[in-house]
């Protein structure tokens, strides 16, 4: 009997433990408030390169002053220690090389900072000019005031933000985010995982004001058919003979996959369940939504476009809003997305390839990559 009356004490203890932490935080509750999340993280593109700024500003009024080494090769104006114990190396531009590894801090406060070639840094760099990297530099991550120019065969191990313009030269790999206030010019075999300026563009796109790489030559504006609105009751020509059904006035749904011939004319919204592909110098007016998108060149396409695998992007085409993928996405030569005053967003959900003289104005995102060829 006094057996039972000890497991049963037991069974009561264990149970009212399960239970006692539920009361404890009734009673005296420590996650009343939520936790702080800062959303202009997914709402800002320069999230990181606005944030490491006040960081930066906050360090130097609170950080303090260490003695300069005397063995050191590099510039150094000051040397600071923050209350994390995190070094900042202060500089007046100059030239800055390691054969070693440096982990501090670099805060260049005026001209031009010319990174070394085969170095590597561990720690932050803000320029308050211009930066510019020999050949096969490592970096952590960039911060400038001015432009960026990364040279051939560079590495970031996390993002990229100017206020001025970026060049990121052959071989050039970004981990994560680059941005900038003006544009971005990337040379091929570049890789990021997303880019966003105003204006992005490859190898072989001449644009007056924001090249950096050298001469420039102007570059004609992309004809764009204007929208005509035509008979809603009248199903388009080149939706006669297939299994299609009207969605709404301005929408048709086709069953199976759609073909266009050249200089094909849409001025209705698509949702097509199966390919569609088109042949050369066709336009289309509405929104379109496909399993699989194929444009020919010289297309025009001024609404959105969603796939749920790959979209391929002809050459000299223009598509005039925001382009999506749940696979690939190929932007081939002479691809223009998107105006200067209309943003768009070009997102996939594995890689984005891009070939020479494409400009994009807005965003790219990949779930792996953004690549030039």
């Amino acid at each position: 009997m006094l057996g039972y009356l000890i497991l049963l004490l037991i069974f009561f203890l264990f149970l009212s433990l399960s239970f006692s932490f539920g009361a404890q935080e009734w009673f005296r509750p420590r996650d009343a408030s939520p936790l702080p999340v800062d959303v202009e993280y997914v709402r800002v593109e320069n999230y990181f390169g606005v944030s490491f700024r006040e960081k930066m500003q906050d360090w130097l009024q609170t950080a303090r002053a260490l003695p300069v080494p005397e063995s050191t090769k590099l510039p150094i104006r000051s040397v600071l220690e923050t209350p994390e114990g995190e070094k900042i190396l202060i500089l007046s531009g100059g030239r800055l090389g390691s054969h070693q590894e440096a982990e501090e801090i670099i805060y260049s406060e005026e001209g031009l900072l010319f990174v070394e070639p085969q170095s590597c840094f561990r720690g932050q760099i803000y320029v308050r000019g211009k930066l510019e990297s020999g050949v096969g530099v490592r970096l952590r991550a960039v911060v400038a005031d001015g432009d960026v120019i990364l040279g051939e065969h560079n590495t970031v191990a996390h993002w990229i933000d100017a206020q001025g313009r970026i060049l990121l030269r052959k071989g050039t790999t970004v981990a994560s985010r680059v941005s900038s206030s003006e544009c971005i010019e990337m040379e091929s075999q570049v890789s990021a995982q997303s880019l966003y300026a105003p204006l992005v563009f490859t190898a072989g796109y001449r644009h007056s004001s924001c090249s950096i790489a050298g001469d420039i030559l102007a570059t004609p504006s992309v004809s764009v058919l204007p929208y005509q609105s035509t008979n809603p009751s009248e199903m388009p020509a080149v939706l006669k003979g297939t299994r299609c059904t009207r969605l709404a006035m301005d929408t048709w749904l086709v069953q199976g996959d759609l073909r266009l011939p050249p200089y094909s004319r849409v001025e209705s919204k698509l949702v097509i369940h199966g390919a569609l592909q088109s042949e050369p110098d066709c336009y289309l007016g509405g929104d379109i939504k496909a399993h699989c998108i194929e444009f020919g060149a010289r297309n025009r396409v001024l609404g959105n476009v969603i796939s749920e695998s790959e979209v391929g992007v002809g050459e000299s085409s223009f598509m005039g809003r925001n382009l999506v993928a749940e696979t690939d996405i190929v932007l081939r030569s002479g691809a223009r997305i998107g105006r200067p005053e209309v943003f768009v967003a070009v997102s996939a959900g594995r890689q984005i390839r891009l070939e020479s003289d494409v400009a994009v104005y807005g965003k790219l995102a990949a779930g792996y990559s953004v690549l030039t060829l």
